[in-house]
Formats: C-alpha cells, structure tokens, sequence
C-alpha cells in the first residue's frame, strides 16, 4: 500500500491548525504565515497551503491573493443562518437515529452527558464533551451525507459555541445540563417526537442568546 505522505500531513497540519482556530489561539481575522507555520510545525508548504485550502471550505479560514490566509472573522449572519438550519437538521438526524441506536450507544451518550457536567469549569473540556455527546446521539443515522452536514456544521460553528459559552452563569450551565438529560431521557424511552423538540429548542436558544450579544462579533473587524 502506498501511502500519500503530503496527503496525511495536510490531515495533521489541518487538524493543528483547526485546533488552533477552535481553542482561540488564532483569533478571528489573524494572519496565517504560510512559511512561518511550515516553518513551525517542520513541513514544506505544500500540506500547509493544502491544509489551509481545506480550512477555507470549513469556512475557517478566508484565502485572497494579495493578503494570504486569515482566520475567518466572526460573522453575525452567517452564525444565524447555520444555527438556524442546524434547528432542521439535528432533529431530524435525532428522529432518524433514536430508534437505530443500540444500548451500547445510548450508554456512551450518557457517559459524554456526564463528563460534560463534569468539565464543568474547564471551557475547553466542555466544548469538547458537548460535541461529542450531541455527536453520540446522532449515531444511528443510516445516510452519511445527513450526518457529514451535521459534522460540517459543527465545525463551521464550533468558535462560535466558544463565544456563547463565555456568556454562561452557573445557571446557564444548570440548564443545559438539565436538555441534555431529557434528550437522554428521549432516546431511552423512543420518544421521538418530544427529542426533536429537546434539540431544536436547545439549538434555538442557543442562537438566541448569541443574538443578544452581537458585540462579540466585533472582534476581528478592526
């Protein structure tokens, strides 16, 4: 088997980067030097310009001509828009997979519910926990191309879940903890109707709270 050497660095390099973009250690609207960052991470440029054009599809990363790579500003229009398609689409993948899921499956589901309460105090843990639980619950869905718009979605929108959770009191984090035990609550007992219901609001309320803090979008636009 021959393996692609500049093919698996442009994973690495584009995961790295992706990482990097998702934590905030790139900032929305900074540069990216292509021969700083091969430089950086001991590649040639040609996995990281690859990297970044990979990036540019996720709409992380905003390529042009005479200035290079940027990471891609946080954009109030484009956070409404995909919160707004995710409200049809994770119902509906919740709607398709809730009966398809086996007991092994619902168990790791509320395995991730419990370590994102417990990553509590941790953004970065959290983030990573809520993903993976909402994720799990979607497991059972039998078309991929539902599932890889979800993922894809997930990860446009992934700095934006970072902003909103700099918004969270005590209270805040009591509630979604509370969602996500009723989704799971949802999956156990089959109850369809009232899971797509349970991610819908949980999605809607959280493209609500970001739409009274539109400040936050500011950053990188000066």
């Amino acid at each position: 088997m021959i393996v692609d050497q500049d093919a698996s660095m442009t994973q690495v390099v584009a995961r790295q980067l992706r990482e990097a973009i998702f934590d905030g250690v790139l900032e929305p609207g900074a540069a990216i030097r292509q021969e700083a960052m091969a430089r950086e991470l001991g590649v040639s440029r040609i996995p990281v310009r690859e990297a970044l054009r990979h990036l540019e599809s996720e709409g992380l990363v905003t390529i042009r001509a005479n200035s290079g790579a940027r990471v891609a500003v946080l954009d109030f229009d484009e956070y409404a828009e995909i919160y707004k398609i995710r409200e049809r689409l994770e119902p509906l993948a919740l709607a398709e997979s809730i009966g398809r899921l086996t007991e092994e499956q619902r168990a790791e589901a509320a395995r991730l519910a419990a370590e994102v309460e417990a990553s509590t105090g941790d953004p970065k843990a959290w983030l990573d926990a809520d993903r993976r639980f909402h994720l799990a619950c979607y497991a059972g869905v039998s078309t991929p191309r539902l599932l890889r718009m979800i993922v894809d979605f997930w990860n446009t929108t992934q700095r934006y879940r970072r902003i909103l959770l700099a918004t969270f009191s005590d209270e805040d984090f009591a509630t979604a903890h509370v969602e996500h035990r009723l989704i799971l609550d949802a999956l156990r007992t089959g109850n369809t109707r009232v899971g797509e219901d349970l991610i819908r609001m949980h999605i809607e309320r959280s493209r609500m709270r970001l739409a009274n803090h539109r400040e936050l979008f500011e950053q990188g636009h000066k």
